[in-house]
């Protein structure tokens, strides 16, 4: 029983790294079920076998993304000795992330677009709302340190997230210097977040 369990988890991950590649390759539109299967070597009812329905394997992309970013950008935040070091360990981080995982960023930013009509897109997602919630958090907790200026902690979040954003082009241009990229960004926030004298 452990073992087919274990070998159906397997194989569920397998579908969903499948399709973060087909959705960032082909956009969401084109990325049916029987192109995942394709990507994955098996029938398209291995792949409903697995998951009720794209719905479902769309909702477990979106999971797999922010599992990864959080992976990737939670250690540094963790590290980092201040509020302060740790608002711009988040930059840095998350500006590292999306440059070592383009695939998956393509994927969250196809599922984004086109559920946001209906649903709201990455604004409904629950992860999307810790990411945020956490923000605030550290937003706040420089304030307490005096380490940031008095501002609205929503509004310095979004625009904190509205800055990272900006980062996704940037690197997806030929010759970009994520190091670089990171750099401007985390000067902008520090500037942004920075006790006026």
């Amino acid at each position: 029983m452990r073992e087919q369990t274990f070998v159906q988890e397997a194989r569920r991950r397998q579908l969903v790294a499948c399709a973060i590649e087909v959705v960032a390759d082909v956009g969401l539109a084109a990325a049916t079920l029987t192109r995942i299967a394709r990507r994955a070597g098996i029938s398209r009812g291995l792949v409903n076998y697995h998951f009720r329905d794209r719905e479902e394997l769309l909702e477990q992309v979106v999971a797999e993304v922010y599992r990864v970013g959080t992976a990737e950008v939670g250690p540094a935040v963790v590290a980092a000795a201040s509020p302060r070091e740790r608002v711009l360990a988040f930059v840095s981080a998350s500006v590292a992330f999306y440059h070592a995982y383009p695939h998956h960023l393509a994927a969250l930013g196809e599922i984004d677009r086109a559920t946001r009509r209906a649903t709201g897109g990455r604004d409904a997602w629950a992860a999307h709302a810790r990411e945020l919630t956490d923000l605030r958090t550290l937003l706040a907790a420089g304030q307490d340190a005096g380490q940031f200026r008095d501002f609205d902690v929503d509004v310095m979040a979004a625009a904190v997230r509205a800055v990272l954003d900006s980062a996704l082009p940037m690197l997806a241009a030929p010759g970009a210097d994520p190091d670089a990229i990171a750099t401007e960004l985390c000067q902008l926030v520090d500037h942004a977040t920075e006790v006026k004298p």
